[in-house]
């Protein structure tokens, strides 16, 4: 994780139907805090254009594949890893979605396994996961700490974890341990490496490898991988290539907000980090409203995202989409009820026919010693929020079927 939408109006698609529904003016759809954020904003939220303008609303056209619900669990209670029945209960009973263990309900859990904690797969974590009939997205994280290791040039110093010492094989031993526990599972387990690989947040991004050399060996350092663990036998993992929805820094072309690039063009594109359509067969993407109450430049996820997913159908056609991370914060000047609604109402209106789920960052953490600064996007400590997502996850009670509990991957 790093650093709004009218109701669309279209042909419906093959297999789409519409639906004509009736729609209280209640407090709920009347959300605060539409009006701030930058104008951008404004001129794309539903909660100010058609939605609330009448009481009849069409809802856009079905997905030919309804989107996977999935979820991200962690909060200051627990260690990101934890991943508790206690927390994706509670999110479940929020966004009211079924919670019991063995029943319908979430169709993925992503979940963390930070090497700095443990070097084993997380059985466990995952075993619980699928007794739930969800299935698990790993986020295989190879780093010493959950805090940036930088020196004291800011140079990234994680030694242990380097780029350069996964591609060499410094880590073949403990992999080969991870992937054999991984293979006694039933599969298919998905895993992604090198997590938003084109934000400079973490240290396998090629700010950190040289630059122009770098995304070159994040390539060959994941391709080892990928090798290591298919020879231990671990033939049930699925490999993800997970990109933050904007290159950061940006490195070439012209640049939204006014910055100036870097001087180095090209090198922190995310397609320049692709380890192949041989190794990889999910794509994955992170796209956050505000991720601080402080933050003033909240981007829609609608603009985010129609301007990466050409670039990934470009980059790998055909292969399915993941919207893996993705979230706005409390107390900034949009309200995360706001911006979720405006996703919310694009994601289950087919806007993006390659994605194939998505998942809420539902978590909380504090980000200096001011408590009005921390960051809160628990869908349970957020009523407005939580009504916001009973009311589009509810989609499939009223027939669209826009919405489902099974995670399917297929090409």
């Amino acid at each position: 994780m790093v650093s709004p939408v009218s109701v669309v109006s279209r042909a419906a698609l093959p297999g789409s139907r519409l639906l004509l529904i009736r729609v209280l003016l209640a407090a709920a759809l009347t959300l605060p805090g539409c009006s701030g954020g930058s104008s951008g904003w404004a001129a794309n939220s539903p909660v100010q254009g058609s939605l609330v303008q009448g009481s009849l609303v069409q809802v856009s056209p079905v997905p030919v594949r309804p989107l996977a619900h999935g979820v991200f669990v962690a909060g200051p209670e627990a260690p990101e890893d934890a991943v508790t029945d206690a927390q994706l209960d509670a999110y479940s009973a929020a966004v009211g979605v079924p919670g019991v263990a063995g029943g319908p309900g979430l169709a993925y859990v992503y979940l963390s396994n930070n090497w700095f904690r443990s070097r084993h797969f997380p059985v466990q974590v995952v075993r619980r996961v699928q007794a739930r009939g969800a299935a698990p997205v790993v986020r295989l994280m190879l780093r010493s700490s959950d805090e940036a290791a930088t020196g004291p040039d800011g140079s990234y110093t994680d030694a242990g974890y380097t780029l350069a010492e996964l591609a060499g094989g410094a880590l073949d031993a403990d992999l080969t341990v991870w992937a054999r526990e991984a293979a006694r599972l039933p599969g298919p387990l998905y895993v992604e490496y090198g997590t938003e690989v084109n934000g400079d947040w973490f240290g396998w991004n090629a700010r950190w490898n040289g630059h122009e050399r770098g995304a070159a060996l994040f390539v060959r350092a994941y391709r080892h991988l990928v090798g290591v663990v298919r020879q231990a036998g671990a033939s049930n993992v699925r490999w993800v290539f997970h990109v933050a929805a904007q290159d950061d820094p940006q490195t070439d072309g012209p640049q939204t907000d006014g910055s100036q690039t870097d001087g180095r063009p090209g090198w922190n594109r995310l397609e320049a980090y692709y380890p192949g359509g041989d190794v990889i067969s999910v794509l994955g993407v992170s796209a956050y409203g505000a991720q601080t109450p402080q933050d003033t430049d909240i981007r829609s996820l609608r603009s985010q995202l129609d301007a990466v997913l050409p670039r990934l159908g470009a980059l790998a056609p055909g292969k399915p989409v993941l919207l893996l991370e993705f979230g706005s914060a409390a107390g900034a000047s949009v309200t995360p009820e706001a911006w979720a609604g405006a996703a919310l109402n694009d994601l289950t209106s087919g806007r993006w026919p390659q994605l194939r789920g998505f998942s809420w960052w539902n978590s909380a953490w504090q980000n200096d010693d001011q408590a009005a600064h921390d960051t809160e996007m628990r869908v349970e400590r957020q009523p407005l929020l939580a009504a916001v997502f009973r009311r589009y996850l509810g989609h499939t009670s009223l027939g669209t079927g826009s919405v489902t509990s099974t995670l399917d991957l297929r090409p």
